[in-house]
């Protein structure tokens, strides 16, 4: 049947809870999806010429595919090498199942949010995951110009998984790419061997093979109380998430009894949380205190973290941000994700309390609020 123009997006994310402890299994993580999307648009070209375009980054690359087996011949910059593998990865997985692959103009938008500028005229992340939700775009647009369902075999999930593993050198629980895919939910991560076992040679074949495989992850619907109100800010700095797993990695190594007895402390703060949650969602109030309380716990010990890691997870002056929040309209705070000076989310109760919080963030000249909301959906 061949390819035809297609489309796809992917939403933004905050990670609520289970930074760092995500990476080690069993652990759970919970992440809300957030009304801010990376949009993809494919062309199909009749040439054997593939086109990665991103606007935004001023950037294109220009090369080849080979009809046949799905590999792409291009050289870009390491701003699209993630474009780029998540184009191959659902090129050769097409091809391995069968379809004939033709050459195509894929273009990526990102939606406001994703980055903004500040004074110096520097472009600055967010920190909501654009990364993660252009892999999983890109898969998708592609997927849905051969008709294949982002479903069968998880095909989607588990395409953007592998292309982001190998992009970014295979580090990362991958709760991002689940929450692109899926929206709003709770989440375990896969064993990384599933992925560090394919080899760098793979052939569509064991591509293929691979998505038929059962992975060992979970995935569970969960979305925000109605009633909680999102706030989002960032500080106009980025944490570099590789390097701060790199040192926490480290810790790990050097210390591994201390770092699996916080890790499990954790995980038993983050169930706590998350039990309340759902308690809060079926309508029993009873859950906010316990929420709020388990939270707060599995902030300070991730916090705790930071500092036998030597990595600035939740800076003092941000532990101070996060407290004055509390006292002025946010019911909860936190430096979401890896923490560093990225950003800080907060959830109120009622609009009256999140007026108070802007009106409070705004006297912070360091901090430059985001409009945006949750989402339960994923990628469409």
């Amino acid at each position: 049947m061949g390819m035809k123009d297609s489309n796809a997006k992917a939403p933004g994310k905050i990670l609520w809870v289970g930074g760092y402890s995500v990476l080690e299994r069993p652990n759970i993580s919970f992440v809300s999806a957030v009304n801010a999307y990376v949009t993809t648009t494919l062309e199909v070209n009749r040439m054997k010429e593939v086109v990665l375009d991103a606007p935004q980054l001023n950037m294109s690359s220009r090369g080849i595919i080979d009809g046949d087996s799905g590999c792409i011949t291009v050289s870009v910059p390491k701003e699209l090498l993630l474009f780029k593998t998540a184009a191959e990865i659902a090129s050769r997985y097409a091809a391995g199942i069968g379809e004939r692959v033709s050459g195509f103009n894929i273009a990526a938008k990102n939606d406001t949010p994703f980055a903004y500028s500040i004074s110096t005229g520097k472009v600055v992340k967010s920190g909501l995951g654009s990364s993660a939700a252009i892999t999983v775009a890109t898969v998708g647009a592609i997927l849905k110009s051969f008709e294949i369902s982002f479903g069968e075999n998880d095909a989607l999930h588990k395409l953007a998984q592998i292309a982001h593993s190998i992009a970014t050198g295979k580090v990362g629980s991958g709760f991002d790419i689940a929450a692109a895919s899926y929206g709003s939910i709770l989440y375990t991560r896969y064993s990384p061997e599933m992925v560090k076992n394919l080899p760098t040679d793979y052939t569509n074949q064991q591509l293929v093979d691979l998505v038929k495989t059962s992975w060992d992850y979970k995935i569970e619907k969960l979305s925000l109380p109605r009633d909680f109100k999102l706030s989002f800010a960032n500080f106009g700095e980025s944490m570099i998430t590789t390097q701060a797993v790199g040192s926490v990695s480290e810790f790990k190594k050097n210390d591994p009894d201390t770092y699996s007895d916080l890790i499990m402390d954790i995980n038993e703060e983050n169930w706590k949380t998350v039990n309340a949650l759902k308690e809060i969602n079926n309508g029993n109030d009873k859950g906010l205190d316990e929420f709020k309380d388990a939270f707060d716990r599995g902030r300070s010990l991730t916090k705790k973290l930071g500092l036998l890691s030597n990595v600035s997870i939740e800076p003092d002056d941000c532990t101070r941000l996060i407290e004055e929040s509390k006292n002025n309209g946010a019911f909860v705070a936190k430096l979401p994700g890896a923490g560093g000076k990225d950003a800080i989310a907060a959830l109120s109760l009622d609009d009256k309390e999140q007026k108070r919080l802007h009106s409070f963030w705004r006297t912070r000249k360091e901090l430059n609020m985001i409009d945006i909301g949750t989402v339960d959906t994923g990628a469409l």
